[in-house]
């Protein structure tokens, strides 16, 4: 980080100017990055990290007997790392200060995220369900009606939940009343396979296609402008913070990790 004063982003935010070579990280399907900058990704049986320094470490943690791991979650306070593997039907949640991991029953578990209040939401790609963390620790449903393959979720500005439908090429916007949704619209089309979803500060939507292997930006009035392209089974999508720049875009994949620069920064998330 620049030693001078931050850059100009929302309040509570640190943006550095590294724009790191990522390249080395691969096949992964999710990534989450905290607000000191490190860098976790998803590999087979378990999660790797890149510190801050630089130092890349795909066996930070595994899971005996894991297979399959998508998607990723921090917790606002950056204390607790949320684990989507499908393939066991588990969200693993790890306490990152002594990497002791406990488990929910999460069946088809894809993309989470945190909403603004910190709870942890995430898709069913299974059965096509969107759940959310209770107050009571058990897994409440947010959905009504099914969604097919639910993939990325990610909260708006607006405070709706967005949610990928990766077999409808489609975003859908649902709007939430005490955790549950009570209206539902479709955001855009024609997406290809959407799989991640992140927003930008301008409240742009950033949309991987995980068949093209490309990316969209897409804009409330539903214009799409690819801004990346070349990444095998596009995924998780993730902005920057801390020493990293803020305008950089990292997108998981197959192959290596991606990374763009989006001259412009990504929306200030809980953990951020």
């Amino acid at each position: 980080v620049d030693s001078g004063e931050p850059d100009t982003g929302p309040p509570g935010r640190i943006c550095g100017d590294e724009h790191p070579d990522v390249s080395g990280i691969t096949g992964t399907e999710g990534v989450i990055i905290a607000r000191d900058g490190t860098l976790y990704y998803s590999q087979s049986g378990g999660v790797g990290r890149r510190t801050p320094a630089g130092a890349q470490e795909d066996d930070f943690i595994r899971f005996p007997g894991a297979s399959t791991i998508w998607g990723l979650a921090l917790s606002p306070d950056n204390a607790t790392l949320y684990v989507g593997s499908p393939g066991d039907g588990r969200i693993y949640i790890v306490t990152l200060a002594d990497s002791s991991v406990d488990f929910i029953r999460a069946p088809g578990a894809n993309g989470l995220t945190a909403a603004p209040d910190g709870t942890l939401f995430w898709s069913n790609f299974s059965d096509g369900e969107v759940f959310r963390l209770g107050d009571g620790e058990a897994p409440e449903q947010v959905t009504t009606t099914s969604i097919r393959s639910a993939n990325g979720v990610a909260f708006g500005a607006d405070g709706a939940l967005y949610v990928a439908h990766y077999r409808g090429g489609m975003v859908l916007r649902l709007t939430l009343t005490d955790g549950v949704e009570t209206g539902r619209t479709t955001y855009a089309e024609s997406l290809g396979n959407p799989d991640g979803l992140v927003f930008d500060e301008a409240g742009d939507l950033y949309v991987s296609d995980n068949g093209s292997g490309t990316v969209l930006r897409v804009a409330p009035d539903g214009t799409q402008e690819m801004i990346a392209s070349g990444l095998p089974a596009a995924a998780s999508v993730e902005f920057g913070a801390g020493p990293l720049s803020c305008t950089d875009l990292f997108i998981a994949s197959a192959g290596g990790l991606g990374r763009v620069d989006t001259e412009r920064e990504g929306r200030l998330v809980p953990w951020h």
